[in-house]
């Protein structure tokens, strides 16, 4: 069947009876030639307003749709990495290769600069020291640090204290402190993620993500160091 040619008079009254469609589309106004009414002496044509409104209304979608993907893939890779992390900390053979993936694989994975892990001194239950990867704190410094009644605390700055971070304190300014409670009695704990740019932690900033892995810090403690029964 031969295709008849279309007719501007065929695009007019398609276009009468559909009036919003360049609304619906406002992608193909860039590509139009609007001509400018002479409506007379004061009288503003409102044509040239309304799409001027489309045509910046069409690039704060785009601008605001790029972002959304932007934040999605970030979220996406953060994701992957948590995962990962997880699965290395899941993995390993003993205390000793639990702690050592935690503060070697863990911080590259997470673009961190240290994780320490902190337990409060106790007769019960000792936790090995694991060549002073394990850091001791006296009773009490848990609650000191976090409060009675706070299970993180995000630090934006001024986070390098020694006697969480130890020798790398000295590099440490932004960090996100997590209670660890592994046990039912002593000892309770704490893991400190730290990283060397300030205000890479922050208050206001969700701490979803930050919790999970420190539950499964958490796991893996008590996985290793909780008695067969």
């Amino acid at each position: 069947m031969e295709k008849t040619a279309l007719r501007a008079d065929d695009v007019a009254a398609y276009l009468a009876e559909h009036p919003d469609f360049f609304a619906n589309r406002p992608d193909l106004l860039d590509s139009l030639d609007m001509p400018v009414r002479e409506l007379g002496s004061g009288i503003a044509d409102m044509q040239q307003y309304v799409v001027t409104r489309l045509r910046d209304e069409r690039e704060k979608l785009r601008g605001a749709t790029s972002e959304l993907i932007n934040i999605s893939k970030s979220n996406l890779e953060t994701q992957s990495r948590i995962h990962r992390a997880v699965l290395a900390l899941l993995n390993a053979r003993g205390f000793d290769v639990f702690v050592e993936a935690l503060q070697d694989l863990v911080p590259e994975l997470l673009d961190l600069d240290a994780i320490a892990l902190c337990f409060e001194e106790s007769e019960d239950a000792p936790v090995p020291r694991c060549g002073g990867r394990v850091r001791r704190l006296t009773a009490g410094a848990v609650d000191q640090v976090l409060g009675e009644e706070n299970d993180v605390w995000l630090l934006p700055d001024n986070a390098g204290d020694e006697a969480i971070f130890g020798p790398q304190a000295d590099n440490i300014r932004s960090a996100a402190i997590v209670r660890v409670a592994p046990f039912y009695g002593d000892p309770v704990g704490l893991v400190a993620f730290g990283v060397a740019e300030p205000d890479y932690f922050s208050p206001a900033q969700a701490h979803d993500l930050i919790m999970f892995l420190a539950s499964v810090i958490e796991f893996g403690v008590r996985r290793w160091l909780t008695p067969a029964q």
